[in-house]
């Protein structure tokens, strides 16, 4: 299955490849194994110096639709921005594994992120891969997990992040919150 990005938000979703990732991805993988701890639906871990977080997910821990910096208040038909302020997501592949999805809003049920009705993007993980994208935009790990799956992520607070600025940023989600904003009269703030 191939890489896919919705032409509409191609500005603000980055596909990268780090060689150097790729070529030391198995000895960090028995590092972080030593050291992953369970959390919730995942494993974390990490290594000394190291500022991202590392995420292990197997068959029967998974990642649902969510949000990193913000929530989705289904009564008041508004997505809170959070305490957070997780401009942008970065992840970064250590193993092949399900696909990472990004999808549109659609709102009807009272839940971390509302299931989309369209996929936006599509990431297959492989190591060295990375991607950024605002961390406002619903994401999950497809369920469809048949192996161990690591993955380094890292939340960036500055708009200005890599290649992006603030006016990346902001116009992102005007895209992303407007689109639906017309239709519900939901307001992004």
């Amino acid at each position: 299955m191939n890489n896919f990005i919705h032409k509409d938000y191609r500005f603000c979703v980055k596909v990268e490849y780090n060689n150097s990732v790729k070529n030391s991805a198995e000895k960090m993988i028995d590092s972080l194994e030593k050291h992953a701890v369970e959390h919730e639906n995942q494993f974390v871990s990490g290594l000394p110096g190291m500022t991202a977080t590392a995420l292990k997910l197997t068959p029967d821990k998974s990642y649902n639709w969510h949000f990193d910096n913000c929530k989705w208040t289904f009564s008041k038909k508004k997505a809170m921005f959070t305490e957070l302020k997780r401009s942008w997501t970065h992840v970064i592949y250590l193993t092949e594994g399900a696909p990472l999805e990004l999808g549109n809003l659609k709102f009807k049920e009272e839940v971390s992120a509302p299931e989309p009705d369209k996929i936006i993007a599509r990431i297959n993980p492989k190591p060295g891969l990375g991607v950024i994208f605002p961390g406002f935009i619903a994401h999950r790990v497809h369920p469809d997990i048949t192996g161990t799956r690591w993955c380094l992520v890292e939340f960036h607070t500055n708009l200005t992040y890599k290649d992006f600025n603030e006016s990346t940023y902001n116009r992102a989600k005007e895209i992303y919150f407007n689109e639906y904003s017309r239709r519900f009269s939901i307001s992004p703030r």
